[in-house]
């Protein structure tokens, strides 16, 4: 929900409502995107009467301020419905990466989308242990300090033909082998029936069949990189749902289609 409203959309409005830029590179620089997608934001903000040009200068409207103050209200909620739930949630749990004493610092790092814990192991972010526990176990932990240093995760598309377009039948098998073996790929997902045969059919398994795509965007924000498979339809349905996700999302998840047939 926070990356719904704290949107790049809201902070480009709130960029223009604050400072005085003529120049679209000078926003972009600022939020950290680029020159282009600050275009568009800006020309569908334009047609939506929330920003103007006064002077030469990007001016927001009065109901592109009456936006702003929207979502500044929703954050405010959301920050303090979190406030609340943060005083109940005493521990939290992550995997022993080495045996751990009770009341030592560790070190905390996400790996294969599995948050783990080291005694003994610098890391930007840190926590306490609760208990005694082995490598391998589970552990108590709190106190949790730092930002843990992650890359949001990529996904790969692989487009395949529709069932009346011959489906899995027609698809080269070893140029897509041969693409697939070049890619760094933590987890693979089956968009749809096609999706699931075709990579049996080069012995690979699925290991996201059932609400694929929600698992796959899920286990990128996690730092995996993840192939998805499925027909025409399905793999452009998912290619939207991507970009949307981008579009609320501090950070995008990079996609790139690797294989049409």
């Amino acid at each position: 929900m926070v990356m719904e409203i704290l949107s790049k959309k809201l902070l480009i409005l709130i960029e223009i409502s604050t400072g005085n830029y003529t120049k679209l590179d000078q926003i972009a620089e600022r939020i950290g995107v680029t020159k282009q997608a600050v275009s568009d934001y800006i020309k569908k903000m334009k047609n939506d009467g929330m920003i103007t040009i006064v002077n030469g200068y990007y001016r927001a409207t009065p109901k592109g301020i009456n936006y702003i103050f929207e979502k500044i209200d929703e954050i405010e909620k959301y920050l303090n419905e979190k406030k609340k739930k943060l005083g109940i949630m005493e521990s939290f749990s992550a995997i022993a990466g080495n045996d751990i004493k009770k009341g030592s610092k560790v070190g905390l790092f996400m790996k294969n989308g599995f948050l783990y814990a080291y005694q003994n192991k610098n890391s930007s972010c840190y926590a306490y242990a609760m208990e005694n526990v082995k490598k391998g176990e589970d552990i108590a932990l709190h106190k949790a300090e730092g930002i843990i240093d992650m890359k949001i995760g990529k996904i790969f598309v692989v487009m395949l033909p529709l069932p009346n377009e011959g489906g899995s039948k027609t698809v080269d098998y070893e140029k897509l082998r041969v693409l697939i073996s070049k890619l760094k790929i933590d987890k693979f997902a089956s968009l749809d029936i096609i999706g699931k045969i075709v990579l049996e059919k080069i012995g690979i398994k699925s290991y996201f069949e059932f609400a694929p795509l929600q698992a796959s965007i899920n286990a990128c924000e996690r730092g995996l990189n993840i192939l998805i498979a499925g027909s025409k339809n399905e793999a452009k349905h998912a290619i939207s749902v991507i970009e949307e996700y981008n579009t609320s999302s501090m950070e995008e998840i990079d996609y790139k289609i690797i294989y049409k047939k």
